[in-house]
């Protein structure tokens, strides 16, 4: 343990810090919350769960699980794992691929996930931001800072009862909407008035909303259905009325600098895209949901393009989106022309199992409950769609990650940085975060200078960034440079780790804990 994290304990044990000051007497006895059993669950990993408060925001607490490590060699590695939404449960995430236990099929009995992140550290599971899943509020957040201050105030409190693992290397990982809330956290714990002594040696963002919003969405769109024509059954017509309004508006020119290696300057992205509506934000009923837990999106306006001057005319002369609305022009096409599609995952049909009904039915029952310490919570939501049109509406006032906290954390911090996508998620494609990171500035140099190219592979036993085809299954492309990361997961939709667990353990072992790439 550093010194500095030393200071810290004695801080903490001798409740110096104003976060803690006023309540000396609370006894640290974690025993409270050590979860003996689940019912109806295989055995689990030692773990605690329940609430804590958040110091100086009366009525605000957050409920956590922590798993217990499953492999000593790993017991150096704190993962933090977020999910998105904003206002979705990480319980989704546990329940769905990295945690020790899944829903077996369309019931809810549960079993053993062999590709268990808890094999590679302590994993550390929130409910943020307050009135998210099983966290209680006393009101609902309303802005990015609110966000951002509350967690790190409680991460204070976490560490306050399970000190052990300050010294731990913390890993910070999460999905869609966590791309903005990991980097504003990651750096109010490095630096400014929440600074912990923590050893935060990655943060890893997998389909998230970290760049701009306007190249993650509308720039993109149109690129990113011409290399999924196969799958998405589009019409060469459909697909030319896009490319021409790609032309008209300028993606056309953005995305050939963004394909450009090295980049040759600073890439130019159009401004006032769907009215600045990424995600259409503001005029969205919320009514449509699909299995990835994120609460999206049936818009109010009458907008369903069939034909292809349909197409173009909703782009260019929408008068519910604004100029140049390719993403929302792109999702009211296929949600009306293909019956059970997912712009979360173009794979999913009328036969996907949805697992949010499966994670409300478990974790809204009253045995369930008192075994995670929480008595009787009643009905369980995993998504909390005020919170997540709160905050979709208050977002354009935040700055993307990408413009100065994540060059800042990798550059100043020495933070190393995993960026990954999925390839058939057309919620957050790959197209717009390629553009992204090729517009994007770090330790001296923009974007990637090659272009990625290099397969990856999955292996249960040896390292796979650098093995042959013939000791692995092929996961897709990556290429590393200066510190930062990046992998598209070939065959894998919105949650990664929900369709391709073996590659995703894999990735989390071999880049993110061990540190093999980036």
């Amino acid at each position: 343990m550093n010194l500095a994290a030393i200071f810290y304990l004695i801080q903490l044990l001798w409740a110096i810090p104003r976060i803690v000051f006023s309540r000396p007497s609370l006894s640290l006895n974690t025993s409270q919350f050590l979860v003996h059993s689940l019912p109806g669950s295989p055995t689990l990993p030692t773990s605690w769960a329940g609430r804590l408060p958040i110091p100086e925001r009366k009525g605000n607490e957050i409920f956590f699980w922590l798993f217990n490590v499953e492999d000593a060699a790993y017991d150096d590695n704190l993962i933090i794992w977020l999910n998105g939404g904003p206002g979705c449960s990480s319980l989704i995430g546990l329940t769905t691929g990295n945690g020790p236990i899944s829903f077996d099929g369309n019931s809810t009995r549960l079993i053993e996930n062999p590709y268990s992140w808890t094999k590679l550290g302590h994993v550390l599971y929130v409910d943020q931001p307050v009135g998210t899943g099983f966290s209680m509020a006393s009101s609902l957040v309303n802005s990015n800072e609110q966000v951002t201050a509350e967690f790190a105030l409680w991460l204070h409190e976490f560490f306050r009862w399970f000190p052990h693992l300050l010294s731990k290397n913390v890993h910070m990982m999460g999905e869609s909407y966590a791309g903005i809330f990991v980097p504003y956290f990651a750096a109010a714990l490095m630096e400014g008035n929440y600074s912990l002594p923590i050893n935060l040696r990655s943060m890893s963002l997998g389909d998230g909303s970290w760049g701009n919003a306007a190249a993650m969405s509308s720039v993109a769109m149109g690129r990113y259905m011409h290399t999924q024509k196969n799958r998405l059954i589009v019409s060469a017509d459909i697909l030319s009325a896009f490319a021409s309004a790609d032309k008209i508006c300028g993606f056309e020119k953005v995305l050939k600098e963004a394909n450009t290696y090295p980049p040759e300057g600073k890439i130019r992205i159009p401004g006032d895209l769907e009215w600045n509506n990424y995600r259409r934000r503001q005029s969205l009923d919320l009514a449509r949901r699909d299995g990835s837990g994120l609460g999206f999106l049936d818009g109010t306006c009458d907008e369903d393009p069939s034909t292809p001057a349909e197409v173009r005319s909703s782009i260019l002369n929408s008068s519910c989106y604004g100029p140049c609305a390719t993403f929302s022009t792109a999702e009211n096409y296929m949600y009306a022309s293909s019956t059970c599609f997912s712009i979360y995952d173009l794979t999913h049909n009328c036969s996907t199992i949805n697992p949010i009904p499966l994670l409300e039915e478990y974790f809204s029952r009253k045995d369930v409950q008192s075994a995670l310490h929480l008595g009787d919570s009643g009905t369980y939501t995993a998504c909390n769609d005020t919170i997540l049109a709160t905050l979709e509406g208050t977002s354009l006032s935040v700055e993307p990650p990408e413009y100065e906290i994540l060059p800042s954390l990798v550059t100043n911090h020495n933070i190393s940085l995993h960026i990954y996508n999925g390839e058939l998620d057309m919620l957050i494609n790959h197209v717009g975060t390629e553009l992204s990171l090729q517009n994007m500035t770090w330790r001296g140099a923009q974007g990637f200078q090659q272009k990625p190219t290099t397969a990856f592979y999955a292996n249960d036993a040896t390292a796979y960034c650098r093995v042959s085809s013939s000791q692995g299954v092929r996961a897709g492309i990556w290429a590393a440079e200066r510190g930062v990361s990046y992998h598209l997961f070939e065959g894998a939709g919105h949650s990664v780790f929900a369709t391709k667990q073996r590659q995703m353990f894999a990735f989390v072992r071999d880049v993110v804990v061990e540190g093999k790439a980036g």
